[in-house]
C-alpha cells in the first residue's frame, strides 16, 4: 500500500491554485484592456462627432445671418406698405428699388439650413454616442420642433404670396410687371403704396402674408436660441476633452 505524500499533494494543490489565479487574472486583465480600448474608442468617436457637429453649427450660423436679414427686411417692408399712416417719403426712404418690393410681395423666403451631418447622425444611429442628454434634447428641439414651426409658416407664406401675386396680375398688372426693375424709382414706390392704401381686399390678403412672416420669424428665433444652447454645450464638452 502506497502512502500519499501530503507535502507533494499540498505543493501540487498550490501549483494548481496559482495556475488558476494566473489564468483568471489573465482573462480579467484581457477583458479590462478590451473594455478600456472600447471606452477610449467611444470617447474618440464621441469627440469626433461633436467636432463635426460643431462645424455644422457654425455653418448654420452663417446661413442664419443672411436669413435673418431678409426675413426682417421683408416683414418691415410689408408692414410699411400695409400701414396707411406710413407716408410715401418714409416708404421710399425704406426701400427705393422696385425689385425689392417685388421680392417681398410676390415671392417668399424659405428656410433650408445645412443639416446633412445631423441627418446622417440620426440615420446611422450614431447620435447615441453623444453622451449629453441635454444636447440630444436640444438637437431634437431645434431640428424638429423649431424647424417644423418655421417650415409650416413658410408654407402659409407661399399660400399668401400666391394670392398677392394673382391679385396684382389681375388688378394691377403694370405694377406687377414693373416689379422686376432694379433701378431706384420713387414713382413706383408711390404707385404701389397708393394701390394698397386704397384697396381693402389687397390689404387683407397682404395682412395674411405679414402674419405668416411674423410667425416664421418667431420660429426662427426659437431655432436660434436652440442653436446657441447647442453650440455652448459642444464647446464646453470639447474643451473639457482637450
Amino acid at each position: 500500500m502506497k502512502f500519499i505524500n501530503l507535502k507533494s499533494l499540498k505543493s501540487l494543490f498550490l501549483k494548481n491554485i496559482l495556475e488558476f489565479i494566473v489564468i483568471v487574472l489573465g482573462i480579467t486583465f484581457s477583458f479590462y484592456l478590451d473594455d478600456t480600448r472600447k471606452s477610449e474608442d467611444l470617447k474618440t468617436l464621441s469627440t469626433d462627432l461633436k467636432q463635426n457637429l460643431l462645424d455644422e453649427i457654425y455653418e448654420i450660423e452663417e446661413y442664419m445671418i443672411e436669413r435673418e436679414e431678409v426675413f426682417m427686411g421683408d416683414g418691415t417692408l410689408l408692414v410699411a406698405l400695409n400701414d396707411k399712416s406710413v407716408t410715401y417719403d418714409s416708404l421710399y426712404s425704406l426701400e427705393k428699388l422696385p425689385v425689392m418690393y417685388g421680392v417681398a410681395l410676390f415671392n417668399y423666403r424659405g428656410f433650408k439650413p445645412p443639416v446633412a451631418f445631423y441627418n446622417s447622425l440620426v440615420n446611422d444611429g450614431k447620435i447615441r454616442y453623444l453622451e449629453s442628454s441635454l444636447l440630444k434634447v436640444e438637437l431634437d428641439k431645434m431640428h424638429n420642433t423649431n424647424y417644423s414651426y418655421i417650415d409650416t409658416n413658410v408654407g402659409d407664406e407661399t399660400v399668401a404670396q400666391r394670392k398677392v401675386m394673382d391679385y396684382f396680375q389681375t388688378n394691377y398688372p403694370e405694377l406687377f410687371i414693373q416689379s422686376n426693375d432694379n433701378n431706384e424709382n420713387k414713382d413706383y414706390s408711390i404707385s404701389i403704396k397708393r394701390a394698397i392704401d386704397n384697396d381693402i381686399t389687397l390689404r387683407a390678403i397682404l395682412y395674411q402674408k405679414i402674419l405668416a412672416i411674423q410667425q416664421k420669424v418667431v420660429g426662427f428665433y426659437r431655432y436660434k436660441t436652440s442653436l446657441e444652447i447647442i453650440k455652448n454645450i459642444l464647446i464646453e464638452d470639447l474643451n473639457d476633452k482637450s
